[in-house]
């Protein structure tokens, strides 16, 4: 017999559904093109926001786990896959013949290898510092410039501002302004999203704070915590995003220490469907549409 919704934590299914499409809408991709160089994307942030612009890549890492987890936008049917994001394969690579490969700074490890087979540039969102958000507009338009298309780069950025302005709007005057933000690892232990994540630089573009006070340590943005640790900010709103690629799990939510928690027995706790927090734009409005249908 399934385990009943715990007390505290809000079914906001029917949101989530309507946040993702609101979402889609609100970043529908242009058609698929392979157009411009022949490009291949060793990461996922870099896969997913160069899909939102309409750009295919010959080739892309891991394209059925990012189908899986991270989900839209999806892989395009003309780009293939090209092995691990830490591992491509070399030999599949070179016979592709692309023209550019792109990756992160912490992919650097592969630069020499990858040079043998085409150019190499680096689009970072994630180097450990600063404001992860603000890096995937960056990285946004310097894919542009790298995809010769940098009129759709433009585009993608000017909707997620213009979207998260609309949702900025939505929130009610007076709510709870202060979120933590996190995602379960097991029932004692989990993520909390910090400053200079992803969702955190969503978050405060709606106007809201992270009320997480802690520095990550986690390339990310983020840190491990104990799930006793969350006791320690009662008037916060706690927001639990499932984590990606794995079904829900009732086991931390269900638990009499997670019941006891300030925010859940004060009924300010609400549960996200499963979002990837290491994407790029699209991610992150993703989030900022499923977090504005859950506590406007």
């Amino acid at each position: 017999m399934s385990q009943a919704a715990p007390a505290g934590l809000r079914n906001i299914a029917r949101r989530q559904f309507l946040s993702g499409a609101a979402a889609a809408m609100a970043l529908r991709p242009h058609p698929a093109k392979a157009a411009g160089p022949r490009l291949v994307s060793l990461s996922w942030a870099v896969s997913e926001t160069l899909y939102a612009m309409g750009v295919a890549p010959v080739a892309a890492a891991e394209t059925a786990l990012y189908d899986s987890v991270v989900r839209q936008p999806e892989t395009p049917a003309s780009t293939v896959d090209i092995g691990l994001q830490g591992a491509p394969n070399l030999e599949y690579l070179a016979q592709l013949s692309p023209d550019i490969v792109i990756i992160q700074s912490w992919q650097d490890n592969l630069r020499p290898a990858l040079e043998r087979c085409a150019d190499v540039e680096t689009v970072d969102i994630y180097t450990g510092a600063g404001d992860a958000f603000a890096h995937a507009r960056d990285a946004a338009r310097k894919l542009g410039t790298i995809a010769a298309m940098p009129a759709r780069a433009d585009g993608l950025v000017l909707q997620c501002d213009a979207r998260l302005e609309m949702l900025r709007r939505r929130l009610r005057p007076g709510a709870n302004t202060a979120c933590l933000l996190v995602q379960m690892i097991d029932e004692t232990n989990l993520t909390v999203f910090t400053a200079g994540s992803l969702f955190d630089g969503a978050l405060t573009r709606l106007g809201l704070q992270n009320a997480w006070p802690g520095p990550p340590s986690l390339l990310w943005g983020g840190a491990v915590v104990g799930l006793e640790q969350l006791a320690e900010h009662p008037d916060a709103t706690l927001i639990l995003i499932d984590s990606p690629g794995l079904a829900p799990d009732e086991t931390l939510t269900g638990s009499p220490l997670w019941q006891a928690l300030p925010p859940v027995r004060a009924g300010r706790s609400h549960r996200l469907a499963s979002l990837w927090g290491f994407g790029g734009l699209p991610t992150a409005l993703r989030f900022a549409e499923a977090l504005t249908n859950a506590i406007a």
